[in-house]
């Protein structure tokens, strides 16, 4: 009877595919009940601007690399630049998969601390009036809403900036696609629930729920949020020349950096398909790198809930790890001692 050959397993791991491993273990710390619970709400955060971070340089230089007319070959693994854009898409489906689980863990255990984000269909009428009334007056004088047409093209949309997208209809049947930027330094983006004290909505959430009051002459058949992020990596070499002042050379590369061709696209929540595929046709992007999250597309406002936690006085110091100030070391005083001495 012959022996099985077993296949022997690789001893390597690509380097992309290993980061994605280090920065699960970031995701594995926002869900680890010894951290105090604030605490973990840095650690989520910390998870989506690495991996932001990452799309926009890492995956970015491999997207160029399969421009290139040679096939370029990771020589580790011998993965070529598709085969590592594919696997980084595959797993990061699965640690989106993970980040929800781990989110709604973590809103479950705000609660009984009394911090809850809602959205606006568990609001009661009156804080519902109070919220319609917040809107026109403090977020909508501030938004651009953009309807696409033959005048009107398709705008620049902003990396890692949150939008508002709509498929319209008009009396007559037609469709189209609106677009509105959430993100605005003018209005907050955690807005308070003024009849119930750490009770939250996030502004896009409520721009979204108030879009028919932008667009009256339409009806709102689908609508969601959506996230771009555009790859960032520059190669400063094919830029710089030495007969340019340097701060104007890298003045140059910060715009083009903006830019840039994007990577990925989240939406918060599922449409049509079709309006997908007319969305990345408008901005070069293939759908396979189209995402769809079940957790805010920015976890940044989980900052503001720490400084709301941390206002509400000793009672709410366990949620957050120790304070430690730094100290000098005795042999660093003794010696600072004698020099005045001498």
């Amino acid at each position: 009877m012959k022996k099985k050959q077993l296949k022997p397993e690789p001893y390597m791991m690509n380097r992309e595919l290993s980061w994605l491993k280090f920065n699960e273990r970031v995701l594995n710390e926002a869900g680890n009940p010894r951290v105090p619970l604030a605490e973990r709400l840095t650690f989520a955060s910390i998870y989506q601007s690495n991996l932001d971070e990452f799309y926009m340089v890492r995956v970015g230089t491999l997207m160029d690399q399969m421009e290139s007319s040679e096939v370029v070959r990771e020589n580790k693994t011998n993965m070529t630049s598709k085969e590592q854009v594919k696997a980084i898409i595959d797993a990061t489906r699965e640690l989106d998969i993970k980040k929800a689980v781990i989110y709604e863990q973590l809103m479950g255990e705000l609660e009984p601390q009394g911090i809850r984000i809602i959205n606006f269909n568990k609001l009661s009428g009156k804080e519902g009036e109070l919220l319609e009334t917040y809107f026109d007056n403090e977020i909508a004088p501030y938004l651009s809403a953009n309807i696409i047409s033959k005048q009107q093209p398709f705008p620049f949309l902003q990396n890692k900036e949150i939008y508002a997208v709509a498929l319209l209809a008009t009396k007559g049947g037609k469709t189209k696609t609106a677009i509105i930027p959430c993100s605005n330094n003018v209005f907050k983006r955690l807005i308070d629930i003024p009849t119930r004290p750490g009770t939250f909505m996030l502004s896009e959430e409520l721009i979204l729920h108030f879009l028919p009051k932008l667009f009256k002459k339409y009806e709102i058949k689908e609508k969601s949020l959506l996230r771009i992020t555009r790859n960032a990596d520059i190669d400063t070499e094919t830029i710089y020349d030495e007969d340019m002042d340097y701060r104007d050379a890298m003045e140059n590369l910060v715009k083009q950096r903006k830019r840039m061709n994007p990577v990925r696209m989240e939406f918060s929540r599922k449409i049509n398909k079709k309006l997908i595929a007319e969305i990345c046709k408008y901005i070069h992007m293939d759908k396979n790198h189209v995402f769809m999250s079940r957790v805010p597309l920015d976890l940044s406002f989980v900052f503001a809930i720490q400084n709301y936690l941390r206002m509400q006085g000793a009672e709410k110091e366990k949620l957050f790890y120790q304070k430690r100030s730094p100290r000098m070391t005795p042999q660093l005083k003794e010696k600072r001692k004698s020099d005045r001495t001498d």
